[in-house]
């Protein structure tokens, strides 16, 4: 007899068990179809407003648009706008959409460049926490002029491989005065612009 109740009573204790644990796994599910939809919301905004800034980039040109974005915009993380941009870049094709639904968000999310998506979502992963040492030193960076061929042979295989958009506007822009340096450097410019810089 006493068997019986302690059966009975585990039995019973297994099926309040199983009902708790249905209705949190319920609860999680909900929420994390809740996450999904709304990153999948996020990174269309994030599209929107690439492409937004792309064609007011293109509208001022980029002597006037830096300054305009920082401005206009002076809470975004200047990173932030270029993460919007480059998702864009990498997706342009992609088409605006009428309506809001999660079919349709997840529709417009699977037709995206895997690699722009998941760069772009990076950017939600939160630092990893980096404990100090007793005995951690800071090596200073050593400065050589191979680290320029090294950003420009990485920015190069980028742009090539179709993993980050270049502007060349504005890569003229920004490297003006080292185009000069490097023709002063190979001997086909009498002026050293590191000389008239100290002057």
């Amino acid at each position: 007899m006493q068997e019986k109740t302690i059966q009975k009573a585990t039995a019973n204790r297994t099926k309040q068990l199983a009902k708790e644990g249905q209705e949190l796994l319920d609860l999680m599910n909900k929420a994390e179809a809740s996450v999904y939809r709304n990153v999948n919301l996020a990174n269309y905004r994030a599209w929107e407003f690439g492409r937004f800034v792309t064609r007011a980039k293109h509208e001022l040109g980029h002597g006037l648009f830096i300054h305009w974005r920082n401005a206009t915009f002076p809470k975004i993380h200047e990173r932030k706008a270029q993460r919007c941009q480059e998702l864009f870049a990498n997706n342009s094709n992609a088409t605006v959409l009428s309506d809001l639904s999660d079919r349709s968000l997840k529709k417009w999310i699977g037709a995206l460049n895997p690699n722009s998506l998941r760069k772009f979502r990076l950017g939600y992963v939160p630092d990893k926490l980096k404990p100090k040492y007793k005995g951690n030193v800071k090596f200073p960076r050593l400065v050589s002029f191979l680290n320029i061929v090294n950003e420009y042979n990485r920015l190069r295989y980028r742009h090539t491989e179709g993993l980050q958009f270049v502007d060349f506007e504005e890569a003229r822009e920004e490297t003006r005065e080292v185009f000069q340096f490097l023709k002063w450097l190979h001997g086909e410019s009498s002026v050293n612009p590191w000389d008239s810089a100290r002057s």
